[in-house]
């Protein structure tokens, strides 16, 4: 239990026996007061008013009458309808820095709790470029994978990607009918961006067949011939399959995505085609028009769940469902499937988690993950369209500019140390931008503002976290000694001083609860606006505070201690979100 949740538990357990026993009372209700002046902690006298039919105001004074402090409590007062605390504030901040340096690392992270999660994301369809719009799907799922493992989960991260289907036999008859010599050029060239050239293919085949629609017939022998698994088709879809397999797995091992199993809708087409048979043997699907074997929903609200086409062509839920049987006999005792995939496939989720549920899945706890669009100026991007932006050209772009700007400021620095920064930089301002806010809430990513050093972005707060570590270095002999120490000093009266490490202390202290909160909601963004606040919080107290320059050893020492407390946190979130943290910018 961390100093901030004692602290809370000590709190309620005296209030308990102040309450009415019919209150019920937990940690969410001590808040933080909106001015440092009133206090640490507040609780609200609202909910006890009702029950005692008396004024909230009156009710907060009769508790502060009745409170004893002790421990970390120094005081009690009343302040309107709030009860506020005061913590003995030298003792607090000792204890939430030794519980950071203690722990370190594992600063902000629960115990298992025994709760198997799956969850899928990272689900680029191949024959298709790479784009920005997929940035958000993996940097919302390694961000969420990261926070179930904080708070406590084993977490086992899939992910689940379309190598099958329309835009395959889209891209391929494009492919052989009009590129086959450009083909061979890239066939024999492996240095060159086979995935890119692949996605340029898909974006002129739909733009020919929106010309003549009269090509979709073409299209469709192509596909039945690829479902066939004629020899040749099969040989192109084999290797240019593997073209953007390649590629994908280069961008994932760029961006830290972590997946423990890969499954591909080609390993589940043929099951999912002989499980739907099965449901309708079964009485759960039925013949619906056309000849096509549906799941009547209608009785739920959800309307009709389209399983198999009447000509025995697969769909997206033929193959889910096998999908579905397939991971959950791979991996046993899984009480939780969190699906990441964009807002358009509301329905469809519903529609599936309850066929799932119908089929036996019933102890399956279900959730669609769902996010809106990274959007342009010119609107939704669109791979089918070719209005999109390349991801490499797109991380080219912010590297290149962010390496520019450390050249200028950093003269000395050899270039492998410049792109090596460069890219953490450009990394954080991609990653931040894409989680700084909710999920449902869509993003129009600016670069200029994402690779601001001051406001809400990544790179503002990797830089607090270099200026923490540089104080750090150059005070790494205090800082040997203090830690050598066992033990952290606690803080003196410095007066406007305290109040700075007040304020960040406080944000520190919050942290484990953040983490848990983000966790529980699927909001990284939580996170990520916890994170701004600590750093503005970090750079107020470097600004205003001095450390190796302090009065006395006793001060240096124990403020280098706050630093480093800082610093760790930081890191800690950052990583969190799959952002690194340079020690030098």
């Amino acid at each position: 239990m961390t100093t901030l949740e004692t602290i809370k538990k000590e709190i309620l357990a005296q209030l308990s026996g102040l309450l009415p026993p019919d209150l019920a009372v937990s940690a969410t209700d001590l808040v933080r007061p909106p001015k440092p002046e009133m206090g640490d902690l507040a609780f609200g006298c609202f909910g006890a008013s009702k029950l005692l039919k008396k004024n909230p105001a009156a009710v907060a004074q009769e508790l502060a009458s009745g409170y004893k402090t002790g421990g970390f409590i120094a005081a009690v007062r009343a302040l309107g309808p709030y009860l506020n605390f005061d913590l003995d504030r030298s003792a607090y901040s000792a204890a939430v820095i030794g519980e950071v340096l203690s722990a370190r690392d594992g600063y902000g992270t629960r115990a298992a709790t025994g709760e198997r999660v799956m969850i899928e994301y990272a689900q680029p369809n191949t024959h298709k470029e790479f784009h920005v719009g997929h940035l958000r799907n993996i940097c919302l799922g390694i961000a969420v994978v990261n926070l179930g493992r904080a708070a406590g989960q084993e977490v086992i991260p899939v992910s689940y990607m379309g190598d099958i289907g329309s835009h395959v036999a889209k891209c391929l008859w494009c492919l052989k009918k009009f590129h086959a010599d450009e083909m061979e050029k890239y066939r024999q060239s492996p240095e060159l961006n086979r995935g890119k050239f692949l996605g340029q293919i898909y974006a002129e085949a739909t733009r020919r067949v929106d010309e003549d629609e009269k090509l979709k017939e073409e299209i469709a022998d192509v596909q039945r011939r690829l479902e066939a698994r004629e020899p040749e088709w099969d040989a192109l879809w084999r290797e240019t399959r593997e073209w953007s397999l390649v590629e994908f797995k280069e961008i994932f091992a760029e961006l830290g995505v972590e997946i423990e199993r890969a499954y591909y809708e080609s390993e589940v087409e043929e099951p999912g085609k002989k499980l739907v048979r099965e449901l309708l043997a079964k009485g759960l699907a039925e013949i619906g028009e056309r000849e096509a074997i549906i799941v009547n929903l209608e009785k739920y609200s959800l309307g009709i769940f389209l399983a198999l086409k009447g000509d025995g062509s697969s769909l997206y839920a033929t193959k889910e469902l096998a999908l579905a049987q397939l991971k959950f006999s791979e991996y046993q005792n899984v009480s939780r499937s969190i699906h990441v995939v964009d807002s358009r496939q509301s329905l469809y989720f519903k529609q599936f988690f309850k066929t799932l549920e119908l089929m036996g899945f019933d102890k399956l706890k279900t959730t669609h993950l769902a996010y809106e669009f990274v959007t342009l100026k010119e609107g939704a991007m669109s791979s089918r369209k070719g209005n999109i932006i390349a991801y490499e050209d797109f991380r080219d772009e912010l590297a290149s500019r962010v390496a520019g700007e450390t050249r200028q400021k950093q003269p000395d620095w050899s270039e492998s140390r410049i792109k090596e920064t460069a890219w953490l930089v450009a990394e954080g301002a991609m990653k931040f931008g894409m989680l700084k806010q909710d999920p449902d809430k869509p993003i129009v990513f600016d670069i200029e503002a994402a690779l601001a050093f001051d406001g809400f972005t990544g790179p503002y707060i990797q830089y607090a976290h270099a200026r923490l570590s540089s104080i750090i270095a150059k005070a790494s002999p205090y800082a040997k000694a203090a830690g050598d120490k066992g033990g952290v000093p606690a803080a003196t009266k410095f007066g406007a001083a305290e109040e700075n490490e007040n304020a960040l202390v406080a944000r520190i202290a919050e942290y484990p609860e953040i983490v848990a909160g983000a966790a529980a909601a699927f909001k990284p963004s939580i996170l990520a606006q916890y994170l701004f606040d600590l750093a503005q919080a970090a750079n107020d107290y470097y600004r205003d505070v001095p450390v190796i320059a302090a009065a006395s050893a006793a001060e240096r020492e124990h403020r280098l201690l706050v630093i480093e407390a800082a610093c760790l946190t930081i890191e800690n979130g950052l990583r969190i979100l799959g952002i690194k943290a340079p020690r030098e910018m």
